[in-house]
């Protein structure tokens, strides 16, 4: 026997098939999505690899080497699988073991090492205190690691890596400064978090579903023919209920379910509801799992233990063997999009996956996305629509506040009067209320009154985010780009002024604010910084849902999904941050953001109010948000994109380049554009491929690279594809960094 595989760490000049023989006493064994070990090289050095193609052996005038091992009996990949594997190749210009780890745990081929594994400790935790506590450590993925490390005392590297989402870079630079050390230790079975844990669940029976929700439970579960299906409902529609009945059709019919969400903060929620409805069935996958952990979870669906994969955008990449069914809840999030390569869209993912499998996927939101919707209009996919809220709740009043008028009447809090009695109301009812600002931090920018001066990063071309003091370190300055940390100057470091002024309220002054507004009122904060820990988004939302809390505070991850019957005030502190970025997707996520925050409110017995503070309500898109009147916004944004041919009229692209010299990279993005022209002009059919640039790109400096944008519109994405690995070829071994990027968020 012979077979064809692909290194499992394959680089752009591996990114091939190898042919290798079979030993007799393996034949019986093997079997196509198995890992092997393979002798690769000169050196025969041994290299994991994944089977492809399983065939007889036939004449050749070379000779082969032989596999030497099955890494693990059981396939790694499915035939599903493998196909995915290719389409993503092609489609995001991408290597095999690109896709590869995406698909399988890296601790596959680590689990057989018995005992010991390599972890990382401080070498000395109270001079890590101290370096903390006054702020000498300039890096913020270093001061989270020295965090978690004081927490846990022993951490592999994996384990780090997965917890605090960070790459391998700041632990070796910790390691070089002679901070943390490394030390043998015996692997131990961690107890499993208790969010994955779902056999002591005790089952609840299903809702009654309204006549809205009967209609598309039978429209979904009976689909043939258009397998794709968008569930356009109003926030608490009831929109989880239809997917909780659709999944127990399929599963009554021995099939497998896919569940979607789109943030880690919403998956506790969600595991919490499904397992309640379905226990014992369920296993979940996010980025915050161990790699432990992760592999539990993988393995059993791959050996048909879970009929319900519940996760966040990678567990698309799910072994599941009988899957007939894709969720994608809050389809329109920007979560779904990955940000780092390969950049892949999980609604194309799944799209293709449905197809492949003959599965329906059900797309559901209150504010879907536009190219969705507009595929839905024009017939390309079912529409079905749950139009009004169940149990009798109604939305929330909405009002928009002009701050204009606030200042008039000398009023120069934060709050306009009307929020802010509404708040003091609902705190006397015992009821609860969320503030929504989208922006992290105590103050966006440092300014000096004198000259104007404005602290930027010394790495990248933003201002760095002021970030108060904590109980065991000082107050500083941090870039949310690179993670540069300083100390914040008593002295404008331009004129030498004292007069250093704090613009730009983030999500930690509207907490102290609050706090000081109404004393004695407890608080939770919900953002990026307070939820780095592994179960912060879970024992925060816990604790407000057990009304530990009555003021909720946070950025976009408090907006979407949840489901707190006691919030009656929803503040949306400035909408006009929202509407304010130059991207042609920015009214869309502003519309999308405001009416799923609105959303929070009202969702039990009790009315809502939501109060939109902006210095510009005549703005249509507030107003779209406040009567949550999405086709009016729909008809508004689609005749824009219309008009400029952004999606869905056109498939948009961006190629990013950069390098240490600004005269540098600007030359290469101007060859790399030469070189876009001249494969689009090779092409069968090149009407409606269009170039811009190379731009400025709008972080111009990061990590002290200069950036160059060049963006590109086509008829289709196979002509991105296209264009891209053509050029992902021909400027490979250049000295510059080159990312494509296709449907790029920013």
């Amino acid at each position: 026997m012979q077979v064809s595989v692909v290194l499992r760490e394959s680089v752009l000049t591996t990114d091939q098939l190898y042919d290798y023989l079979v030993p007799k006493n393996l034949e019986d064994s093997i079997l196509i999505g198995q890992f092997v070990a393979v002798p690769f090289g000169k050196g025969n050095r041994s290299e994991i690899a994944l089977v492809l193609d399983l065939f007889p052996d036939k004449e050749r005038q070379y000779s082969l080497k032989s596999i030497q091992s099955i890494v693990d009996t059981i396939p790694v990949i499915f035939s599903q699988q493998i196909a995915l594997l290719s389409y993503m190749r092609a489609r995001y210009s991408c290597t095999y073991g690109d896709a590869i780890r995406l698909m399988v745990p890296a601790y596959v081929s680590e689990k057989k090492s018995k005992g010991m594994r390599k972890c990382a400790y401080l070498l000395d935790p109270d001079h890590a205190k101290s370096l903390l506590a006054e702020g000498e450590v300039d890096s913020l993925p270093q001061i989270r690691i020295m965090e978690y490390l004081l927490e846990c005392e022993f951490a592999s590297v994996p384990e780090i890596m997965g917890a605090l989402s960070i790459s391998r870079s700041p632990i070796e630079t910790l390691s070089k400064k002679g901070i943390i050390g490394f030390a043998s230790k015996k692997q131990e079975d961690k107890d499993v978090p208790e969010e994955v844990i779902s056999d002591t669940i005790v089952r609840v029976d299903p809702f009654p579903p309204t006549d809205a929700q009967s209609e598309a439970i039978d429209v979904i579960t009976r689909a043939d023919k258009k397998k794709e299906i968008l569930l356009f409902g109003v926030t608490g529609s009831g929109k989880t209920e239809v997917y909780l009945q659709c999944a127990q059709k399929i599963l009554d019919n021995g099939n497998h379910v896919l569940f979607l969400v789109p943030e880690i903060s919403l998956t506790p929620q969600m595991i919490h509801w499904i397992s309640e409805r379905f226990p014992g069935k369920t296993a979940v996958l996010h980025s915050r799992l161990s790699q432990k952990e992760r592999y539990e979870q993988w393995d059993k669906i791959r050996k048909g233990n879970a009929q319900i994969v519940i996760g966040a955008r990678s567990a698309i990449f799910a072994p599941i063997q009988r899957l007939k069914l894709i969720i994608m809840d809050e389809e329109q999030d920007t979560s779904y999009k990955s940000e780092t390569h390969p950049r892949y869209h999980t609604r194309d993912m799944a799209r293709f996956l449905a197809k492949n499998l003959d599965a329906v996927f059900l797309l559901g939101s209150a504010t879907p996305s536009i190219e969705t919707y507009f595929a839905a209009k024009s017939g390309y996919i079912t529409l079905l629509h749950l139009p009004e809220r169940v149990h009798e709740s109604s939305l929330p009043k909405t009002h928009i506040i002009d701050m204009r008028e606030e200042l008039k009447m000398k009023n120069r809090s934060i709050f306009g009067m009307q929020l802010r009695q509404a708040m003091e109301s609902a705190l006397a009812r015992d009821e609860q209320i969320i503030l929504f600002l989208n922006r992290r931090g105590y103050a966006s920018m440092m300014l000096c009154r004198s000259c104007g001066n404005v602290i930027s990063c010394p790495h990248c071309s933003v201002s760095m985010t002021l970030h108060a003091k904590k109980k065991d370190r000082p107050a500083m300055l941090v870039c949310h780009y690179c993670g540069k940390v300083m100390r914040p100057p008593q002295n404008c470091p331009s004129c030498n002024s004292t007069l250093q002024g704090r613009f730009g309220m983030g999500t930690q002054q509207l907490e102290e604010y609050v706090k000081a507004e109404f004393p004695g009122v407890p608080v939770i904060r919900m953002d990026q910084d307070t939820t780095s820990g592994k179960n912060a988004h879970a024992t925060l939302l816990s604790a407000f849902r057990e009304k530990k809390a009555s003021i909720l505070v946070g950025t976009q991850m408090i907006a979407k999904g949840h489901d707190f019957p006691d919030v009656t005030v929803v503040g949306i502190v400035s909408a006009d941050l929202l509407l304010r970025a130059s991207d042609f997707r920015a009214s869309e996520r502003a519309f999308q953001l405001i009416t799923q925050a609105s959303g929070r409110a009202g969702r039990g017995d009790k009315k809502g109010q939501v109060f939109i503070q902006t210095y510009d309500p005549e703005d249509d898109v507030l107003i779209c948000a406040a009567m949550q009147d999405y086709d009016r916004f729909y008809q508004n944004e689609i005749e824009y994109r219309r008009r400029l041919k952004y999606p869905p009229f056109r498939a948009f692209g961006s190629v990013l380049l950069s390098h240490e010299e600004d005269e540098t990279a600007y030359k290469q993005a101007n060859l790399v554009l030469a070189a876009l022209k001249e494969y689009a002009g090779t092409m069968e059919n090149p009407h409606g491929i269009e170039f811009y640039g190379p731009a400025p790109a709008q972080t111009f400096r990061l990590r002290d690279r200069c950036r160059y944008r060049i963006n590109v519109k086509a008829m289709k994405k196979s002509d991105l594809s296209y264009l891209f690995s053509s050029i992902r070829n021909r400027f490979y071994k250049e000295d510059y960094l080159l990312y494509m990027d296709i449907d790029p968020l920013w």
